[in-house]
């Protein structure tokens, strides 16, 4: 079945992590780029996690014990850690027990989960990112092969070089500017459209003066058409 695909805002929010090893490395690093703050949870962490620790962007939690380990730690130390409101919880151990038994706690505390070893235990699935600016792609085959995300994303990659970032900041000034010169919704689209392939020659460079120029240029051209 298919999935809709939704972009929701990260920034500020709380995710939880279950486990430290690459897989937890590897969301942990999406996340933080979009702004989140991240709490992994774990027996041992990649030297790259516990290096890149800092309050309020990255905390690891050591904890010792069974299965449930992490959702017992969590139960006593939540509050206490700073850790309220959750997004969402991401369980990345490499045990599909584990992993399950934290996707229950998760229901159970009405938090949206992701599991890395088990698709039909997901609330939700973790897409391969690539990211221009404020320009972003999401790759996503529902969590059934994950591999196959990764070699388009890589793909995607390829096709959208750095200089889209710029592009995409262009965009935002431009529809900005285009909202201030006139009302109509129509012509909005039509001169947004031009700046776009005008700044697509350029390498996503245009200047205020460009733009403005270009919606002039349009309202004279409607002028003459008239």
């Amino acid at each position: 079945m298919a999935v809709f695909p939704m972009f929701i805002e990260l920034e500020n929010e709380i995710c939880l992590i279950i486990g430290g090893g690459k897989v937890a490395l590897r969301k942990a690093e999406v996340l933080l780029d979009m702004g989140a703050e991240v709490h992994v949870i774990s027996r041992e962490f990649e030297p790259e996690l516990e290096e890149c620790q800092s309050p309020g962007r990255l905390e690891c939690h050591a904890v010792d014990g069974g299965p449930l380990a992490a959702a017992v730690w969590l139960e006593q130390n939540a509050r206490k850690e700073g850790i309220g409101n959750v997004a969402m919880l991401i369980c990345a151990t490499d045990d599909e027990r584990i992993n399950h038994q934290m996707v229950l706690w998760a229901k159970k505390n009405r938090i949206p989960a992701n599991s890395a070893t088990n698709p039909a235990d997901c609330d939700f699935y973790f897409p391969s990112v690539v990211r221009r600016g404020n320009l972003m792609v999401g790759v996503s085959t529902g969590g059934r092969t994950p591999a196959l995300s990764r070699m388009v994303s890589r793909q995607i990659q390829e096709m959208l070089p750095e200089w889209y970032e710029t592009l995409a900041e262009t965009g935002v000034e431009a529809r900005g500017r285009i909202h201030q010169g006139t009302v109509d919704s129509g012509e909005r689209k039509e001169i947004l459209v031009k700046v776009l392939k005008a700044a697509l020659e350029d390498k996503g460079r245009l200047t205020e003066e460009d733009i403005d120029r270009i919606i002039q240029d349009n309202r004279a051209g409607e002028k003459n058409g008239r």
